[in-house]
């Protein structure tokens, strides 16, 4: 998970999300929060006050309880902390939308990219001076796993995911599930690209993206880092360019 310090090294910052920025973070700097979505660090009632009434309205679309209070979770949070960045009130945080869906700031705004993603019971916000994806997965069985990776995933990764030992088949569908998606968080694309780069399955050599075919992807590149959390959550976080990603972690227990 962690790689030695280069002339190119950004630091990513695992940490429990804070109710407020503590600071903001250096250019050589991601900060990965993590949400206990059972016990976030603000109430889900001011959490929703934090929101345009356009979110809102859209919160209240919900039908479902657990993925209303995802959105009003995430959302809120992530309103809190780039309104302490800015110095302005949440609800005035301007966010405007890629076609992918991502929500970005405007020009307007003082630059910082980030990205947010939940699985059961787990948030992940990420925030710095690139261009960031992160995505989670809860580590289950998968049956269908060879199934998957044969419908999202390329031609050349369909081959490694079969040539992996059995033990590592497990670990090797979630690192390459998660990394993907990492990637095209980042890029703000969308799942249509998933089959349209490589990224590195085995699960005993460092992520990494192998190859990329798609032009919405290309560029300075990709740098990759993951880690499985104490509660048997896979972590992936895609940062733009090629600079060489150092994990620090606060009180979180991860593997």
């Amino acid at each position: 998970m962690t790689r030695g310090a280069g002339p190119d090294c950004v630091r990513v910052r695992v940490e429990r999300c804070p109710t407020a920025f503590a600071r903001r973070p250096h250019p050589d700097e991601v900060f990965a929060w993590v949400v206990d979505l059972c016990r976030p660090p603000v109430h889900p009632d001011e959490l929703f006050r934090r929101l345009t009434p356009d979110e809102q309205a859209r919160a209240l679309r919900y039908k479902i309880a657990k993925a209303r209070e995802q959105f009003v979770i995430g959302r809120g949070l992530l309103r809190g902390l780039l309104a302490d960045h800015l110095g302005i009130d949440p609800v005035a945080v301007p966010l405007d939308y890629l076609p992918s869906g991502k929500p970005v700031l405007t020009q307007r705004a003082v630059q910082l990219h980030f990205n947010v993603t939940h699985t059961d019971g787990i948030l992940v916000l990420a925030a710095g001076h690139r261009r960031v994806g992160v995505d989670v997965e809860r580590v289950r069985p998968m049956p269908d796993a060879d199934g998957l990776v044969g419908r999202y995933f390329s031609p050349a990764e369909a081959a490694a995911f079969r040539a992996l030992p059995e033990c590592h088949r497990e670990a090797g569908f979630f690192r390459g599930w998660t990394c993907k998606e990492a990637v095209i968080k980042a890029a703000g694309a969308t799942v249509g690209c998933l089959a349209d780069f490589d990224v590195e399955l085995h699960p005993e050599r460092p992520p990494r993206v192998n190859a990329v075919r798609d032009p919405q992807l290309a560029g300075p590149g990709w740098a990759l880092v993951e880690w499985v959390t104490a509660e048997r959550v896979a972590v992936a976080l895609a940062v733009e360019g090629e600079p060489e990603l150092r994990v620090t972690r606060g009180d979180l227990d991860v593997e």
